[in-house]
């Protein structure tokens, strides 16, 4: 008997085994961390944090946009002439789900913001926050795919949070310290799994044609 899920399975991992997604994703994090980094550098009734914060949409627009051409052109570069090309099929989510999602975004924000409206004072804890959530979907991912170093990225993404969090930087700038740090622990990960990808999986010499018998 065909074991489907096994074999789906294999096939979603394959995807994660060349480290690019990592490389990519890492990279955004940094690009976040920067940011966020510029963000508590500049005093609170300065004109720039207000354009920085009207920005921040358009950073955000821009990394996804950027992860994706970045990961597109890694993949077709390196990935597909090993491996060949792996494809899903999209799964557009039904509306019940779409709902769900947004009433439990809605719900988070609406929890911190509370929190921090009580006690500014959490909002040391905002970078252990984040470490929790990432950990929460990074794990997610680890347990579809069955790859150990996910498993090891969740840990590191629980760890940096708190670890941060017990430091007492907060806030903006405790957030932007996260992803600097979590974002750079991605983007070794990807480069260590992309190094052990090349040398299972060297690329096929280019077939030379024969040359005619000379008679």
């Amino acid at each position: 008997m065909v074991d489907i899920e096994k074999i789906e399975k294999r096939t979603v991992r394959s995807f994660y085994e060349d480290g690019l997604t990592e490389i990519a994703l890492g990279l955004v994090l940094l690009l976040l961390g920067g940011y966020f980094f510029a963000m508590a550098a500049v005093p609170e009734d300065s004109s720039l944090g207000g354009i920085l914060t009207v920005l921040f949409v358009l950073v955000i627009v821009s990394a996804g946009f950027f992860v994706n051409r970045l990961l597109r052109f890694l993949k077709r570069h390196i990935t597909y002439p090993r491996t060949g090309y792996v494809t899903f099929k999209k799964k557009e989510p039904g509306p019940k789900r779409r709902v769900a999602t947004a009433v439990v975004a809605m719900i988070i924000s609406a929890a911190l913001a509370a929190l921090y409206s009580r006690a500014p004072s959490l909002k040391v804890l905002f970078p252990a926050v984040n470490g929790l959530l990432f950990a929460i979907a990074v794990l997610f991912i680890a347990n579809r795919i069955g790859l150990i170093r996910f498993y090891v990225l969740a840990a590191a993404s629980a760890l940096i949070g708190f670890g941060i969090a017990a430091a007492g930087i907060g806030d903006i700038k405790g957030i932007g310290l996260f992803y600097l740090i979590y974002g750079a622990a991605i983007v070794v990960s990807g480069l260590a799994a992309l190094v052990v990808y090349l040398r299972r999986n060297p690329r096929p010499a280019a077939e030379t044609p024969e040359a005619p018998d000379a008679r």
